[in-house]
């Protein structure tokens, strides 16, 4: 029974075994990679070329393809397009018993937002429980396949950025591939075969709203907490921002204030952000300092300088800009 489960493991579930036939013309890797655009460019060369690559090579141009992919112009829906029909025709060349080994590569080095859905591509197709029509998986044979492959690519994303938000978007695919997403000992099986840090949010928050259950679907829980995703719910309009000129003591004073994002937080009130970045966004502020101006600025009893905030002393008038000079 172990055996059974270890060859099935490895040639997972179905489709992922065509291709696999020996006598492939044999490919070295850098001839391979001298034809990255051409598989970029049409996907479907992808799997020829893979059946002529050893194990470990199939696995290092897999991962420079996608490497490629990420470089490519287009928009983000372009890519991922790519991505799911590379790793479609490079599983399908798979060499014998190396498929695991690709599925695992593919979590590690696709984009996670791009996994969205590549595992839903996976999990409907090649990696799907029924796929191969002349074998019935049990749900417990299907649990143990599942772990396995959760095994492997829990290893091999472990060192990779958002390691936690690839484990799981494997793991929905494998979910997915059950055909029984709404069968508790299935999906509470493979939640377990997760790393441990990451079940809980799994399981309470990415799956369920990830698969619509009981709410809409959606990945933004998990693609939220991977890198490069806006996690700010304010909504800047960027495209009515204004210059303005900025005398050279203030400038350290607005770029501290944009590092640490504090000027653009459109939750703090007008007198707690900083004065460059209020005199565009706040309307009521549209008027220069008066030069000299402290707190309160029109006490004349409290008057201190603008940029070394020292008492000064009062002027018989005090001074402003000249008239009508704002900032717009």
């Amino acid at each position: 029974m172990k055996k059974m489960m270890v060859v099935l493991a490895a040639t997972l579930l179905a489709s992922v075994s065509m291709g696999q036939a020996g006598g492939a013309k044999a490919t070295t890797l850098a001839s391979a990679r001298a034809k990255i655009t051409q598989v970029i460019d049409n996907p479907s060369e992808m799997t020829a070329l893979m059946s002529g690559l050893s194990a470990d090579d199939q696995k290092a141009f897999l991962s420079e393809v996608n490497a490629a992919i990420l470089t490519m112009p287009g928009d983000e829906a372009e890519r991922t397009a790519k991505y799911v029909a590379i790793t479609d025709a490079a599983l399908a060349g798979a060499q014998k018993g190396n498929a695991l080994a690709l599925v695992a590569e593919v979590f590690a080095t696709v984009p996670p937002a791009s996994l969205a859905a590549v595992n839903e591509s996976l999990g409907a197709g090649l990696m799907n429980r029924a796929a191969d029509k002349g074998v019935t998986y049990t749900d417990d044979q299907y649990i143990k396949i599942a772990q396995t492959v959760m095994e492997r690519v829990n290893e091999r994303v472990a060192n990779e950025d958002n390691s936690g938000v690839r484990s799981g978007f494997a793991a929905l695919m494998l979910i997915r591939g059950s055909n029984s997403a709404s069968n508790d000992a299935i999906y509470d099986a493979i939640v377990e075969a997760m790393p441990e840090a990451s079940r809980n949010d799994a399981k309470v928050e990415w799956f369920p709203a990830a698969l619509g259950r009981d709410r809409e679907k959606s990945y933004e829980p998990m693609l939220a907490l991977t890198d490069g995703e806006l996690t700010n719910p304010l909504d800047y309009d960027v495209q009515h921002m204004l210059s303005i000129r900025v005398p050279g003591p203030m400038n350290p004073i607005g770029v501290l204030a944009d590092i640490s994002g504090s000027s653009t937080d459109k939750s703090l009130t007008p007198d707690t952000i900083n004065p460059v970045v209020d005199a565009i966004q706040n309307p009521t502020d549209y008027q220069l300092p008066s030069l000299g101006a402290g707190a309160p600025f029109d006490d004349p009893h409290h008057m201190v300088d603008w940029v070394t905030r020292r008492p000064m002393s009062q002027p018989e008038e005090p001074i402003h800009g000249y008239q009508y000079q704002t900032t717009r």
